[in-house]
């Protein structure tokens, strides 16, 4: 599909003077982020030590990683975390979506040679088979993912990590990781909820902590998830979120399979439970830029789409 824009989305572009943060623009437009969250089996957090380069994985710690892979956990997204104390030990948190829940283990590599190995033997090895590593199974809880990487994005360095301040200063007692880049930076700040497995865009210290009290008010907490990760990025994700707009928390603690097919006029999606079944109807939405951050008039920008709802089935 060709980037150049069209003329309704030329006229959304700032003013030439102007050079606005992506994230502020994408607000300034109401940018729908759904269709952007990650689609994944597992996600997999390495604690490396700060500054982080970009991209990520140029860290000396992280070589032999890269952002995504196929390993023995699925598809598999590498993530750094900033580590929570200074120590010489380097840790890794797994957490891999099941079908009966949110798995997660954790496993502590004494040097460096230790996580370069585990680097090489994830991609084939199971976590149960891998050898001279100990992986302890812990009990998920629940845990927000905070995207702070400076280096990436400014608006994720500087509104992600102002994020990440407020919710350790007012839920001391919730895992809050701060994590290299997870795309979205336009949606900043975002975050990830765990073991429910959405991405949050345009988000806030109220509203994750309204998340994960199961309390916000979920139409409007809705127009803010970027998606559930268990949903093929793009019109699947956003017939998901329909769907948990609709029926609201306990939606999450549904099994669910999405499948998406391609249509003339745009895609039919099926989302099946254990009983029940929708299909739900999506076309192609507003043409929308995508801007340069901070760059005047946030050129050079690259065509962008949203997506609509057009039906959404009765259970079938």
């Amino acid at each position: 599909m060709s980037n150049r824009l069209s003329d309704a989305a030329i006229q959304l572009l700032p003013e030439e003077t102007e050079a606005p943060k992506c994230s502020s623009y994408n607000r300034s437009i109401a940018a729908d982020p759904c269709g952007t969250a990650l689609f994944v089996d597992a996600l997999v957090l390495i604690a490396v030590p700060l500054p982080w380069p970009k991209p990520v994985f140029n860290h000396p710690l992280l070589q032999g990683f890269t952002s995504i892979a196929n390993t023995s956990l699925g598809t598999t997204r590498f993530l750094a975390s900033v580590p929570a104390e200074q120590t010489s030990e380097l840790e890794i948190l797994i957490y891999k979506r099941e079908a009966d829940g949110l798995f997660a283990s954790r496993i502590v590599c004494p040097t460096a040679e230790a996580l370069a190995k585990f680097a090489s033997d994830i991609n084939t090895t199971s976590l149960k088979n891998l050898r001279d590593t100990r992986v302890e199974r812990v009990t998920p809880g629940q845990v927000v993912l905070v995207c702070t990487q400076g280096s990436h994005d400014v608006c994720c360095g500087a509104e992600g990590t102002k994020l990440a301040d407020e919710l350790a200063q007012r839920a001391p007692a919730l895992k809050v990781l701060r994590v290299s880049h997870t795309g979205g930076h336009r949606f900043a700040p975002t975050a990830m909820t765990l073991p429910d497995g959405r991405m949050w865009a345009y988000t806030s210290a109220d509203d994750l902590l309204s998340v994960i009290d199961r309390s916000g008010d979920i139409e409007r907490l809705a127009r803010q998830c970027r998606g559930w990760w268990g949903a093929p990025s793009g019109p699947a994700q956003v017939a998901e979120r329909a769907l948990f707009a609709k029926f609201g928390w306990g939606f999450d603690a549904e099994h669910r399979v999405v499948h998406i097919d391609t249509t003339a006029d745009g895609w039919i999606v099926k989302v099946a439970t254990r009983s029940s079944e929708w299909l739900v109807e999506v076309t192609q939405g507003r043409e929308i830029p995508t801007v340069s951050c901070r760059a005047a008039g946030g050129l050079p920008a690259k065509a962008s789409f949203e997506y609509e709802i057009q039906a959404l089935s009765e259970p079938l």
